[in-house]
């Protein structure tokens, strides 16, 4: 599944975790269940490593492995993978930190599988 738009201000959340995400402003509902997803982000050519993930709120925050820079107002196609696992329901800043480690370990096994 292919989705696109602009980055948008977030509420900050993932700057402050060491995980800047990009929230998307879509445009049109996503037929996507909720959880941390695998994908291919596309910015100005270029393409990303990242975990995309649909939170409980309908939106869609990406996170660009390797990437530094704004992304404000940027537009994105993001590639879904697999779906790498379901959202938590963190008890702390520790727990939530090495969750999001986690995944970033499972995209990248996903995607050095898929060479």
């Amino acid at each position: 599944m292919k989705i696109s738009g602009l980055v948008i201000k977030g509420k900050g959340e993932g700057v402050t975790l060491g995980f800047p995400t990009a929230n998307l402003k879509i445009t049109s509902p996503l037929a996507l269940e909720n959880g941390v997803y695998a994908a291919v982000t596309t910015l100005q050519g270029k393409s990303y490593q990242s975990l995309a993930v649909r939170g409980m709120a309908g939106d869609l925050e990406v996170y660009l492995l390797g990437f530094v820079g704004d992304l404000y107002d940027q537009k994105l196609e993001v590639e879904l993978g697999v779906k790498i696992s379901d959202l938590i329901e963190a008890t702390g800043r520790d727990e939530l930190v090495a969750k999001i480690e986690t995944d970033i370990e499972r995209a990248k096994a996903y995607f050095s599988r898929r060479g």
